[in-house]
């Protein structure tokens, strides 16, 4: 004679015993990719302020070389002089600032700056400033991840009519 019962099916404990293994590696995958691109993201973005530090630092150190009267960078004959002379100088302070900051990679050789944009008539002199950021786990681990960072300063001053 066989039995038959009405209502839920009581699981065992046998029946019960790969379960809790199977939850933990779905949940564990899904909690170390939501990990993983957190720390991928704050490393971008803790650059990323590092970068536009750097080069709002040496958008200031234009201006006050500029304000200082000693190179002003549109006059007749000493406009190219002076103009190198405030680029190279940016370009140093930007580069000291991220060594400093402890940037990923090399700063030398992962910092590019674009060609300045000079305009006398209007009083503006603006400058654009690239970093590779290295992958965080080799080349090709990650496609989501961010690997140009760009910051942009314009430097305003008086034109001399």
């Amino acid at each position: 004679m066989t039995r038959t019962t009405v209502g839920p099916r009581q699981s065992t404990p046998h029946a019960q015993q790969g379960l809790a293994a199977i939850e933990f590696a779905l949940i564990a995958t899904v909690m170390l990719v939501m990990l993983m691109g957190l720390f991928v993201f704050w490393r971008a973005f803790q650059a990323q302020q590092s970068l536009t530090r750097a080069v709002g630092d040496g958008a200031r150190m234009a201006h006050s070389l500029i304000a200082a009267g000693k190179y002003y960078p549109c006059g007749v004959t000493e406009a190219p002089t002076n103009q190198q002379y405030i680029l190279s100088a940016i370009q140093s302070l930007v580069q000291t600032s991220l060594e400093l900051s402890d940037m990923p990679g090399q700063v030398s050789s992962n910092l590019h700056f674009d060609p300045p944009s000079w305009s006398c008539s209007t009083g503006q002199f603006s400058f654009q400033v690239r970093y590779t950021l290295p992958p965080l786990m080799g080349e090709g681990t990650l496609e989501f991840e961010p690997a140009q960072l760009t910051e942009k300063s314009v430097v305003h001053f008086a034109p001399l009519i």
